[in-house]
């Protein structure tokens, strides 16, 4: 594992779309157009871009984050995304903004939002006492929105260290609390034997907190990196509370002997937007891709320096493109007519996932995709392409234009232009597609 907004977007409270939809025509004498049963479900574009962060570490001299802040300043406007979730280092007894605020605080002014880490003290980072909390909510410039307990605490490693992780969660709660406004609290964010160490933290947090990295695995797994397993591990620790995924993503050092196993870069820009979508869908409230800039160059065997979106001389990768095509997708144009389409799908084929989002120019998209598994872990490289499957789409109208957008493994999408009908037919993969209905 790698060391370490206005109100949140709501997810789908289910645990992912309907994979068999049953087809009948209906109508409705008070609907502007005809309902069809079995439609999938539907959400706004404007939740799913909010629930899409990424980490990055403004404070950490010496490495791109503070050497290229302009770069990582002009690759988050790139990307489309406003919620950044960063550590909070505080050399020491500050009466002033430290560097790094200076930097969240322009980016800040610049509409980001940030979940910024309170260290407990136990391992990782330097202690930040929840007393600074007014302090570091100042020196944010309007830019903070969830105080976020420590990062990954070993708290199994001995006796009192989990009393003692729970009493620095508290107390950053009461310094929230005591600020008054909307501010969040996110719990610390155990991990492997920690979590079955953690006490309840459920009085102390407004979300909980998970680290679900699915290492090689898709992210539809069922197996070891099965994101619906961290969702029931953090239950008895937060409650009911709503769920972040605070780190999450694939790094590509394909020649790593590390347990946290690796994709190849064009998995990874076909898996990524995948998690994305699988992640909302699960109702994570928000997932921080882990993240914007790689911090270190140390080789190929380095996990560490192959999590980035940007690669450590601030070049894109696919992954980087891949996630900005698909934020892109999800931006509204103008206003909103009425009555979006319903859509339902047809002789589902195993593992399709499907579901409807309402754009805010009126647009319908349909994002679909095959939650099938493309790496071999064992050579290390792509599965052979998994045959296309035909998918139908029926509409409660006819659409006036209908465009169908292709994701690529070097992060590009093409576009083609469907005929307008009542159903349309697809085909389709493991890699991410996007049927747009206007």
């Amino acid at each position: 594992m790698p060391p370490r907004g206005p109100a949140l977007p709501c997810p789908p409270a289910s645990s992912g779309p309907t994979r068999r939809l049953v087809l009948a025509a209906g109508a409705s004498a008070l609907a502007a157009r005809p309902a069809l049963a079995g439609a999938l479900p539907s959400h706004a574009c404007a939740d799913f871009t909010g629930s899409v962060g990424v980490n990055t570490h403004f404070g950490h001299g010496g490495t791109p984050y503070v050497d290229r802040f302009a770069r990582c300043a002009a690759a988050l406007d790139e990307l489309g995304i406003r919620h950044l979730r960063d550590d909070i280092v505080l050399p020491g007894a500050e009466a002033s903004a430290p560097p790094q605020f200076q930097r969240i605080a322009e980016l800040a002014r610049a509409g980001h939002l940030f979940s910024l880490v309170f260290y407990d003290g136990l391992d990782v980072g330097p202690l930040v006492p929840p007393r600074r909390l007014p302090d570091v909510a100042a020196w944010c410039a309007g830019g903070l929105e969830i105080a976020e307990g420590s990062n990954e605490p070993n708290i199994a490693a001995g006796a009192g260290r989990p009393q003692a992780s729970a009493e620095h969660q508290r107390a950053l709660y009461r310094a929230a609390r005591n600020a008054g406004g909307a501010l969040k609290v996110a719990g610390p964010s155990y991990v492997q034997a920690n979590v079955a160490a953690a006490e309840s933290l459920a009085n102390a947090v407004d979300f909980g907190n998970i680290h679900p990295y699915p290492g090689m695995e898709h992210p539809e797994t069922t197996g070891n990196g099965d994101l619906r397993r961290f969702i029931a591990a953090a239950r008895p620790i937060f409650g009911r509370a709503p769920l972040l995924a605070t780190e999450n993503g694939y790094h590509t050092a394909l020649a790593t002997k590390s347990f946290h196993f690796p994709v190849s870069e064009a998995v990874r820009a076909r898996y990524t937007p995948r998690l994305l979508l699988w992640s909302f869908l699960q109702g994570i409230r928000r997932t921080y891709l882990y993240e914007l800039i790689a911090s270190v160059d140390r080789g190929e065997a380095d996990p560490e320096g192959h999590f980035g979106l940007l690669r450590f001389d601030g070049a894109p990768t696919p992954t980087f493109r891949a996630v900005a095509n698909l934020m892109r997708l999800f931006r509204a144009g103008a206003a909103a007519p009425a009555s979006p389409l319903d859509v339902a799908v047809d002789a589902t084929p195993r593992d399709l996932q499907a579901v409807r989002f309402r754009r805010g120019d009126g647009a319908v998209l349909v994002p679909l995709w095959l939650g099938i598994d493309g790496w071999d872990p064992v050579k290390r490289r792509a599965r052979p392409d998994a045959p296309a499957q035909a998918v139908a789409l029926t509409l409660s109208a006819e659409p006036k234009a209908a465009r169908l957008h292709r994701f690529a493994d070097d992060g590009s999408v093409s576009v083609e232009t469907l005929a307008p009908a009542r159903t349309l037919t697809v085909g389709i993969t493991d890699r991410l597609a996007f049927v747009e209905l206007t």
